[in-house]
């Protein structure tokens, strides 16, 4: 009888045993994602684009302008700003925009591009600068991080590299 009663209590602990087990990180995960939410961790601006420095109302669409992304000490980025058209859906076949980035009310850049039908086929577009503070880039497609025209999701996000010279001041 005695035996019974210890491999009762033996599994009853085993069992008990698996149950904490699989239950603590359903716990703790509670605990550790408000540790992470206070301690101030943040996306860097070198993948979001920075934070968003102003919208421009266009007719079915806006254009979002983000602030200028400058490199830290070792990130080897060039500085760029990001620039959203979005909802892609409501572009029209061809854009071309000239657009403020500065917040000068003066536009720095034109940016043209093709809406493909196709929303996974890689994309094309133009950058022409209207002043000295951005780099002008022809056929710019995917090439780098600071230099890219792309469709994600509903928008179509366009880089413009600053001019390293100005980005210095």
């Amino acid at each position: 009888m005695r035996a019974r009663i210890l491999s009762i209590l033996a599994y009853t602990g085993a069992g008990l045993t698996l149950l904490v087990a699989a239950s603590v990180p359903f716990v703790l995960m509670g605990v550790f994602s408000n540790a992470v939410g206070r301690a101030g961790l943040h996306i860097d601006a070198v993948y979001t684009g920075g934070a968003i420095a102003r919208t421009i109302q266009r007719d079915g669409y806006q254009i979002v302008v983000q602030e200028p992304v400058k490199p830290r000490l070792l990130e080897h980025i060039e500085p760029f700003v990001q620039i959203v058209f979005e909802p892609a859906d409501s572009l029209p076949t061809r854009v071309s925009d000239d657009v403020d980035l500065d917040g000068d009310g003066r536009p720095d850049v034109r940016v043209s591009f093709s809406v493909p039908a196709d929303s996974s086929a890689k994309m094309r577009g133009d950058v022409t600068a209207l002043n000295g503070g951005y780099v002008s880039l022809a056929n710019l497609s995917d090439e780098s991080f600071s230099r890219m025209v792309v469709r994600t999701g509903n928008k179509i996000v366009v880089r413009v590299p600053v001019n390293k010279n100005v980005a210095v001041r």
